[in-house]
């Protein structure tokens, strides 16, 4: 959430503050106006094109551009297009003098109904050099002029531009190229954008193959519920002071904790920690994989450099693989004084479980459950990274800012809505230089992103998969009522479209699994 820049000129005009920027720049700093106009445009000349900025074009039904196409229209518009890089455009406008005459007139006509002028109550007799001034000078006339006439965009603007991203238009234009507006001569402005992508397969999705290993099994569940009952008794034990021996397996530990990448140097964001309690047991989970293993043997007083290699399944993803140094040092060592595991210790814990056999098969049978879930996800995720992998089309960055957009706008909302931030920390993290930064940083994983959404949009349609009216108004009231509770503005549109969304994936993650060929290799030991 920011203020505008028109806001703030508007905010200076009406305090009779001078205009601190060009009257050029006030007018197409932000091309949405134009964005909207050409989308407009379109819908009135060729209806038939499709403006979801994800449709996805499975053949070559855009033809790639040749260096440039020109094209001189009845009306005496000279419109050129030329090839940037990839999927990006530029078209090269000259309007004949007529318009831009037609484009002044308009633009004085539409001065003469809002502009108030002092002394004059029939608009209608100001002369224009009376009327220049209210609206910024003769630079501002020109600018508002200029606008006026890309409003009127030709039918060769449309049908060149007819596939291009609605979002990625921008002008290019200078206060030297407005300045020199003139009512009696020709008048070019140029106006860039990207077309949308296309999509191609580099091998059939239906049937692939997919390969994943076992999250957990019932061995590794046993383990996990034999972890869940130490912690238990740990927290119904107490802790004794350790002295003459260094640090064993089930110690716990007073440390101080830092790590940094070996590569850069760069420090782990909130890694660094001082007199921070560490279990061995859960060491792994707390700090990083394989820290407690190699912690053993330390006294109190030592400090050890610790070398780690992130393993393949560490979270972010971006770091696995990554080769860590850890500096860790002992201020104080303890063991735990357990109590016994029996069946009043188990029925304390879990009232009506029976005593221990009876806890050990509860927390088995939780256990297995919440396995057998994310064995399922885990398919889910490597369905999705082949489709991903399989997927080929040129990603236009305007497509990637605007998936960034929604990713970081919806990050800030669930971080809220947990309360790991205050409003106002949301608010200062919502900023054009945080959301770039952020867009940069995950560039990878925003385009891979983008392009599951079009190989699933693609799949949806192929496939005749559907949805029903009542589905998608159930999945959008749901949505509706969490941005209300929280008492936070959303586009209703926008909403609607992501609940389509999110209804999709699960129908298309389905079909995946009923069509490909799915192999479940055991759990690492």
């Amino acid at each position: 959430m920011h203020l505008s820049m028109d806001a703030v000129v508007g905010a200076r005009h009406c305090h009779g503050l001078p205009v601190k920027r060009s009257v050029v720049t006030a007018c197409f700093a932000s091309p949405s106006h134009l964005r909207r106009r050409l989308h407009q445009a379109k819908q009135g000349d060729t209806r038939q094109v499709q403006r979801c900025r994800r449709a996805v074009q499975v053949s070559a039904t855009i033809a790639e551009a040749p260096v440039e196409v020109h094209k001189v229209s009845q009306d005496g518009y000279e419109v050129s297009q030329e090839s940037l890089s990839g999927s990006r455009r530029r078209l090269t406008v000259t309007a004949p003098a007529k318009q831009c005459q037609k484009a002044w007139r308009k633009m004085i006509k539409q001065a003469r109904k809002t502009v108030k002028t002092p002394g004059f109550r029939d608009m209608k007799s100001v002369s224009e050099a009376t009327l220049l001034p209210f609206l910024g000078g003769e630079l501002g006339a020109k600018a508002a002029a200029v606008e006026e006439l890309i409003k009127n965009l030709p039918p060769e603007v449309v049908s060149l531009s007819a596939n291009a991203i609605s979002e990625s238009i921008e002008p290019e234009l200078t206060d030297e190229m407005v300045q020199a507006f003139d009512v009696a001569k020709p008048f070019t402005y140029r106006l860039v954008f990207d077309l949308e992508p296309t999509l191609t397969w580099k091998q059939p999705y239906q049937g692939m193959k997919v390969e994943i290993t076992a999250v957990g099994d019932d061995e590794s569940d046993r383990a996990k519920v034999a972890q869940e009952i130490m912690q238990v008794r740990k927290k119904k034990g107490g802790l004794k002071v350790v002295q003459g021996r260094g640090l064993q397996l089930g110690d716990a530990a007073l440390i101080d904790f830092d790590a940094k990448r070996s590569d850069t140097g760069e420090e782990f964001p909130g890694a660094k920690r001082r007199k921070t309690h560490m279990d061995t047991d859960s060491a792994d989970m707390q700090f990083l994989p394989g820290v407690g293993q190699k912690m053993i043997g330390m006294k109190v007083g030592e400090s050890r450099q610790i070398q780690l290699t992130l393993p393949d399944n560490f979270e972010p993803a971006p770091l696995r693989g990554v080769d860590v140094t850890c500096t860790v040092g002992v201020t104080e060592l303890f063991e735990y004084d357990l109590p016994e595991l029996d069946d009043d210790l188990a029925e304390e814990v879990a009232p009506g479980s029976g005593g221990v056999q009876g806890l050990q098969t509860q927390l088995l049978r939780m256990q297995n459950a919440k396995t057998a879930q994310d064995n399922e996800e885990a398919v889910d995720e490597a369905l999705m990274d082949t489709v991903v992998h399989l997927a080929q089309c040129d990603v236009p960055y305007s497509m990637v800012k605007e998936m960034g957009q929604q990713e970081y706008q919806a990050r800030l909302h669930t971080a809220q809505a947990k309360r790991e931030i205050t409003y106002e920390q949301a608010m200062q993290l919502a900023t054009a230089e945080s959301l770039e930064n952020w867009t940069q940083k995950n560039l990878e994983m925003l385009q891979g992103l983008i392009k599951r959404q079009m190989a699933f949009e693609h799949i949806f349609a192929a496939e005749g998969l559907t949805l029903s009216d009542k589905e998608i108004q159930q999945e959008y009231d749901e949505a509706a009522r969490d941005f209300t509770e929280h008492e936070q503005e959303f586009d209703a549109d926008r909403l609607r479209e992501q609940a389509v969304e999110m209804l999709k994936a699960p129908k298309i993650i389905r079909w995946l699994r009923d069509n490909c060929e799915i192999t479940m290799l055991p759990a690492r030991a």
